[in-house]
């Protein structure tokens, strides 16, 4: 090969280097200018329940796209209204007053990792919504349980971060976990979750949220970009037709859901934290019976007393501290109605309750 023929293909190399980005750059101007702003939310949450959890009329600004995580609370809220709940951030986007600080020698640190049950829905409860700063009395049990813990160890900075987001199953709890533990150095942690993972709300999340590097890798590259975005969008739209056939499934299968604690509990362990589980809260059998004229489905209420089961049976089996708290499951019914503001959340005495049971299963520092 001559010479001149190589620069020639040099040539031609470098013009095609120089023109896709070239091209990319113009596809995404026009985007941007000819088709509306796509928020990344709306493109990888496909489940209509889960994108009105996290999109919806009480919801909307309150959450923002995690490539990890699918969705988190937006950081720096004050005083937001999410359907009877006050909501404030910190930085994070946690739900605690102050920032999180690197942690300091002889801190005691604990983590409360959950959905919205950890998270506080409706406790306390803020009925203007013009005025969602005025609330009622009563706190989630993560704040209660720093002020126990400052009473009970006078004199020592103790510090307890409510790893806690609405909507998020095991699955997500473990991949939050497994992404900040080695920053947040916790002395111990507790994980409570449920109703999410049993809940038929689409397609199991293994399917809609995978978790590989690959595939947040790819949601990260995606959700910089509105013309990927609308690319990604469209061909979502193609494929919802085959998706709307399948019947819903639980987000998370039984196995999943067991499995998802138990690397909890591996990854604490590895980075010399307790670890322990507060078994689900349920408030009735969820059949009409027991609350007529409401949304009733025997089967879920069926599936959280097989779930929560399954999950005891695996703690006491590999030696993983576990707590039930029998007045806040469906067994309890109908003396649990006074610990619930309906049939997924605790109430305010519900959560003193929680915590009460939760300072007697930690261990003793």
């Amino acid at each position: 090969m001559s010479k001149s023929t190589r620069r020639a293909k040099w040539a031609l190399v470098g013009v095609a280097l120089a023109l896709v980005p070239a091209l990319l750059l113009v596809f995404e101007v026009g985007t941007r200018m000819l088709r509306p702003h796509l928020d990344p939310l709306e493109v990888f949450i496909s489940s209509p329940q889960l994108r009105q959890d996290t999109q919806g009329e009480n919801t909307k600004g309150m959450f923002e796209f995690d490539p990890l995580l699918t969705w988190k609370i937006r950081p720096k809220l004050k005083d937001v209204w999410w359907d009877f709940t006050s909501v404030s951030t910190n930085s994070r986007g946690i739900r605690m007053e102050r920032d999180i600080m690197p942690k300091k020698p002889g801190q005691l640190r604990i983590i409360t990792l959950g959905d919205s049950v950890t998270f506080g829905y409706r406790v306390p409860v803020a009925r203007d919504r013009a005025n969602p700063a005025q609330v009622e009395i009563g706190r989630p049990y993560p704040a209660l349980l720093a002020e126990l813990l400052r009473a009970k160890y006078p004199g020592r900075e103790i510090e307890v971060i409510p790893l806690a987001c609405p909507g998020y199953t095991s699955g997500q709890g473990l991949a939050w976990l497994r992404r900040d533990i080695a920053e947040l150095k916790p002395d111990a942690v507790t994980a409570c979750f449920g109703w999410n993972d049993i809940r038929a709300a689409g397609l199991p999340d293994r399917e809609t949220f995978p978790q590989t590097g690959e595939q947040v890798w790819a949601r990260e590259l995606v959700c910089r970009s509105q013309g990927l975005l609308h690319l990604t969008a469209d061909a979502a739209v193609k494929n919802a037709v085959a998706m709307s056939q399948r019947a819903p499934e639980p987000r998370s299968s039984p196995e999943e859901y067991t499995a998802h604690f138990s690397e909890m509990a591996a990854l604490c362990r590895a980075h010399g934290a307790w670890f322990g589980i507060v078994l689900p809260v349920y408030r009735d059998p969820n059949t009409p019976d027991t609350d007529p004229g409401q949304w009733t489905s025997a089967e879920e209420g069926q599936r959280m007393t097989d779930y929560r089961a399954r999950l005891q049976a695996t703690a006491q089996a590999s030696n993983i501290p576990v707590l039930a708290i029998p007045e806040l499951t469906e067994a309890n019914w109908p003396a649990s109605a006074a610990l619930f503001g309906e049939r997924i959340h605790p109430n305010e005495v519900g959560h003193a309750l929680m915590v009460e049971r939760i300072m007697g299963f930690l261990p003793r520092w």
